[in-house]
């Protein structure tokens, strides 16, 4: 199993909305963003504008119009400080 871990620092990225996308099971939030493209495995923390900030593993994302559609593998969970 690859246990890669960015070497990246993990920044907070503002101005994300968060998109609900159907699954077999159900739905699954994931965030849509404008910045640099993430790498599959990423952690990546958003702050909204209600000042809630959401962290998550990337499964996979996809670029288009300039926004990047990220989806999460097990979806995202609230940062506590």
């Amino acid at each position: 199993m690859d246990k890669k871990t960015s070497s990246k620092k993990t920044e907070t990225i503002t101005g994300a909305r968060i998109v609900v996308m159907p699954t077999k099971t159900g739905s699954t939030p994931a965030m849509i963003y404008k910045g640099e493209l993430p790498e599959k495995g990423d952690v990546m923390q958003f702050a909204m504008p209600n000042g809630v900030t959401y962290s998550g593993k990337i499964a996979d994302f996809i670029e288009s119009n300039g926004e990047i559609l990220v989806e999460f593998t097990d979806g995202i969970l609230p940062v506590t400080k």
